[in-house]
């Protein structure tokens, strides 16, 4: 067992984050130790609802079953539906620019959300977020989302007096913007395009943050984590199942890649660069020894540089496939009603030949398939044991 603070990091990917809490799940069964080392909370889209969730009640083992009990019991017609007067606004919209009216684009998206803003707004104590961070049980909470006007990430935070973090620089590198977090930095790390509403916070919009920032590794280091527990909702490698030459496979199939870009993940990238940064510092040491690594690091600060250090991380993610286990679940899947979502969901991503999940996994917020995220979330998780344990 390692020691030194944990940064949790969480990434985005609708209903897929149930499996995140299915990894947690077995952390709390498990190592319920590293939970208390854990010190900086950073999270995007879903990543940023669970994160906020378990932060507000100082990421304990009973808020973690808690959340459990939460992701097992959802119901995906009474959290989205199709906004109906959201989609009338905008062919309204469209259509007196048409005609050379000029009138500005309604805030709406395809589908209604105040399920989900419900369940947001209700079930996070966010006072308790405030105190937890206050009181220094934890260091600091982050949540990504993407600043429409500009196109950057912007990462709202709040973190202890006493904290004195080192954002990074560059074009790429998110924007921190301290704030006392509330509902609206979690919808709007929520909000993905077109489909969800965008949030309006403080005079600016803002949408997913999955759009640039999937999984907020930089920004928990800079918060001063000294290693990482991140936790990813994609397969690597997954084989999707190709339509018959000539065959055009499906309206769904096109929604999938869109949402799959929209969640396009650079944590490859992320932990690729991590895993040299620790090299270097691994072999500066065994070279030249403690002498060798400090005159390398001054040397880097002389360039106005952040120091090398090496950081132990856990990287979960799942082993199988999430959008082929949702084509499964969404085929046997009964609706509610002729126009529930959970009807528009099967006529569009299910046809007689085969089923389509990536697209309705991101959106199959539904008990049946979320528990079977929660159970390999947690068999993921008990198979890199030893990594987590590392930590």
């Amino acid at each position: 067992m390692g020691v030194g603070s944990i940064g949790l990091v969480l990434s985005g990917g609708g209903a897929r984050g149930a499996y995140e809490v299915g990894v947690l799940a077995y952390v709390a069964d498990m190592l319920p130790e590293l939970l208390g080392r854990v010190r900086v909370v950073t999270g995007t889209s879903v990543g940023a609802v669970n994160a906020a969730f378990l932060a507000s009640r100082g990421l304990t083992t009973s808020s973690i079953s808690e959340l459990h009990t939460l992701w097992s019991k959802l119901a995906v017609d009474d959290l989205v539906s199709i906004d109906r007067a959201g989609v009338r606004d905008l062919l309204a919209a469209g259509g007196k620019r048409l005609v050379g009216r000029a009138v500005s684009s309604p805030a709406v998206g395809l589908l209604r959300v105040e399920g989900i803003a419900k369940l947001v707004g209700e079930h996070t104590d966010w006072r308790g977020l405030r105190k937890v961070v206050r009181s220094r049980r934890l260091d600091a909470v982050g949540f990504a989302a993407t600043d429409i006007a500009t196109g950057r990430t912007c990462f709202f935070v709040d973190y202890a007096d006493g904290i004195e973090p080192r954002w990074p620089r560059g074009d790429e590198s998110p924007i921190p913007e301290r704030a006392a977090l509330g509902p609206a930095h979690v919808l709007a790390s929520a909000a993905i395009p077109i489909l969800f509403p965008p949030v309006a916070i403080d005079g600016r919009w803002f949408m997913d943050g999955g759009v640039r920032y999937n999984t907020p590794l930089a920004p928990a280091l800079s918060l001063g984590a000294e290693s990482l527990l991140i936790v990813s909702v994609r397969a690597h490698g997954a084989v999707h199942q190709h339509a018959p030459d000539g065959e055009f496979s499906g309206f769904g199939q096109v929604i999938g890649k869109v949402l799959d870009s929209v969640f396009l993940d650079r944590i490859a990238y992320d932990l690729d660069r991590l895993q040299r940064i620790n090299d270097v510092v691994a072999s500066i040491l065994a070279t030249f020894g403690a002498r060798g690594l400090a005159d390398f690091q001054a040397q880097l600060e002389s360039r106005d540089r952040p120091r090398y250090r090496s950081v132990p991380f856990a990287h979960i993610l799942p082993s199988q496939d999430l959008g082929a286990l949702a084509s499964t679940h969404l085929a046997a899947m009964r609706t509610t009603g002729p126009l529930s979502f959970s009807r528009v969901l099967k006529a569009l991503f299910q046809d007689d030949r085969q089923t389509t999940g990536d697209a309705a996994s991101f959106l199959l917020f539904d008990g049946g398939y979320t528990s079977e995220l929660l159970e390999a979330g947690y068999r993921d998780a008990a198979s890199n044991h030893a990594a987590l344990a590392a930590l």
